[in-house]
């Protein structure tokens, strides 16, 4: 096996226009969500439109819903159809929502038109996921994992940046450039997202079907398939819930109580960010090479000890409360690096290719539902028990999660039995003696995924 220093920072397999036109339209799915969401609908919907603070956050609320509740049926759709149509009527739904958008003077029409902007976001995630499992060797899957969470901080983490220095001059430029996004993402699904036949089928995954695109699982296979991987449910609540319990009150956490700017806010979200790139990468390449349960059990148990640990630092004796603030975020991104190309590692090897993105729905469903619960209960310890103790509320909850998959499985049934049915076979070839004595490698198809290109070759 390569080691990682013999590893090539991006795998060939990325480049792939299938896979790298729906990453990219991940990306700036989310560089139009991220603007809207984080900068310019806030402001626009209070100082331009006049509406309460209320009505916007009821806009973003619908927004959500919609999106998380349309996962599973979007999901669905996507493994029937495929990729490239459900995207397509995706970014076309986006771009109308968008008009709409820019006309919106009532609330009930800024409502209705964020939860249409919902309908479109929803089978973007589970085409993006499905499409990662269709066209890259399951060897490396956590790998690009971490890559799909590169693309989806690069467009959520721009979108905020350049559209408040667009709205700083006029709203409407800023709309018409989220519109051009819209459009572009469309444009690139268009021209790139198209499958080759061989896609159409996943060879090597112990978990796939023969079954060609259209062929998608019945849901009474279906919900017989979800029971199978219940035991993942608590998991990906848990994680979710922790993490929107804090995230909310620690905006306030940091202007309140720390008494800092937006701009000092602003780099400590950076600093997280760039915690996280730093690792991204690498991680998914151990984890690949590890195993995934070594990895996401420290990562969880390092969240929760920074979590539990950071209110005792705020006491001042080794940094200052903003200096400790910043150096606590830093290893949390550099710590979640590793927890999510584990995690995703685990989801996706819990389930069959012909359900992956209707499965990927119903995960981001369960997520989506522990986001929402989230800052409600964060909210209610803040005014019940003071600002630090969302922390040891996070921190406690992702420590207990750590510690369940110290011992609860990390995969599905079906993988452990092909695992167990495969102890006495031979482990197959990837390569044969040369003439000259060497080893030559086989060559797979850029999109054939390379764990499936076993068995005897011919010289």
């Amino acid at each position: 096996m390569r080691t990682l220093s013999r590893r090539r920072w991006l795998e060939p397999a990325l480049f792939q226009p299938f896979l790298l036109g729906t990453l990219i339209s991940l990306g700036l799915s989310e560089f139009v969500r991220g603007a809207l969401i984080l900068s310019l609908l806030p402001t626009y919907g209070r100082t331009v439109l006049g509406f309460a603070v209320e009505s916007t956050a009821l806009a973003l609320s619908v927004h959500y819903l919609v999106d998380t509740l349309l996962r599973t049926v979007a999901g669905w759709w996507v493994d029937r159809l495929g990729q490239r149509v459900n995207l397509l009527i995706g970014f076309a739904i986006a771009m109308t929502a968008m008009l709409w958008l820019m006309r919106a003077r009532s609330v009930l029409a800024l409502v209705l038109a964020m939860g249409l902007l919902g309908v479109a976001a929803a089978p973007v995630w589970p085409a993006a996921v499905s499409a990662i499992s269709w066209t890259t060797p399951k060897a490396s899957r956590a790998t690009f994992m971490g890559y799909l969470y590169l693309f989806w901080l690069a467009g959520s983490g721009l979108g905020p940046m350049v559209i408040n220095l667009l709205a700083g001059g006029t709203y409407r430029a800023a709309f018409w450039v989220l519109l051009a996004i819209e459009a572009a993402a469309f444009g690139i699904v268009f021209v790139w997202v198209k499958p080759p036949p061989t896609a159409l089928q996943k060879r090597g995954d112990p978990l796939a079907s023969a079954a060609p695109l259209g062929a998608a699982v019945r849901w009474p296979e279906l919900w017989k398939q979800i029971k199978s991987v219940a035991y993942l449910f608590p998991g990906m609540f848990a994680q979710t819930f922790a993490v929107s319990s804090l995230l909310p009150n620690f905006s306030l956490y940091v202007r309140s109580v720390l008494a800092a700017s937006g701009a000092v806010y602003s780099a400590i979200l950076a600093t997280l960010g760039a915690g996280v790139i730093s690792l991204l990468i690498p991680a998914g390449h151990w984890v690949d090479r590890r195993g995934k349960r070594p990895f996401l059990v420290s990562g969880l148990w390092t969240v929760g000890v920074v979590l539990g640990l950071y209110p005792l630092g705020m006491r001042g004796h080794l940094l200052t409360p903003l200096g400790w603030t910043f150096a606590t975020v830093a290893v949390l991104g550099m710590a979640y690096a590793i927890v999510l190309p584990a995690w995703n590692a685990v989801l996706d090897g819990s389930i069959a290719v012909k359900s992956k993105a209707t499965l990927w729905g119903v995960f981001m469903t369960v997520e989506g539902l522990g986001s929402a619960c989230g800052p409600v209960v964060g909210g209610w310890v803040w005014e019940h028990f003071g600002p630090l103790a969302s922390f040891w509320l996070s921190g406690g909850v992702v420590a207990t999660v750590g510690l369940a998959y110290l011992f609860l499985p990390v995969e599905s049934a079906d993988m452990q039995a092909h695992k167990k049915s495969q102890k006495n076979t031979p482990p197959s070839r990837t390569g044969w003696p040369s003439r000259d004595g060497g080893v030559q490698e086989a060559a797979p198809t850029a999109i054939t995924p390379l764990d499936g290109l076993g068995g005897k070759q011919k010289t």
